[in-house]
């Protein structure tokens, strides 16, 4: 049924963006730094961590089919990501005890500060929300 000259379902449909573009772009850093992490993670086969690549792949995942349909306000979004997040770091074991080997003392240290970095810009953005 129509009211005057507007379908409320298409009026319902046209203005469904819930989130802004500021928490867009947000979205898309956190899409980036999840697969920056998850390439550090495969590279490193020295650690067991297949829950934690499972989980940045449906994080990954989920932020992108939001991103297309926009149907979650941001704050909804970005708490059950860092829930999902959380479950990656338990006090033993998984992400917490992640770290990078190589035989050069350089390459280690290089390769962990970058990790400890994009971990540090996804807390920064899922802080409020942890």
């Amino acid at each position: 049924m129509k009211y005057g000259k507007f379908d409320p379902l298409e009026l319902f449909l046209s203005n469904k963006k819930t989130m802004k573009n500021n928490e867009r772009l947000l979205i898309i850093k956190l899409i980036k730094l999840f697969k920056k992490m998850y390439g550090i993670i495969v590279s490193n086969p020295n650690n067991d961590n297949n829950y934690s690549k499972r989980t940045i792949k449906n994080i990954v995942q989920y932020l992108e089919a939001e991103l297309t349909n926009d149907t979650l306000r941001y704050e909804e979004l970005v708490s059950e990501v860092a829930k999902q997040y959380k479950s990656m770091f338990p006090p033993r074991g998984g992400l917490s005890e992640f770290y990078i080997w190589d035989d050069s003392y350089e390459v280690r240290y290089t390769s962990n500060h970058e990790y400890e970095q994009i971990k540090s810009q996804i807390e920064a953005i899922l802080s409020k929300y942890m």
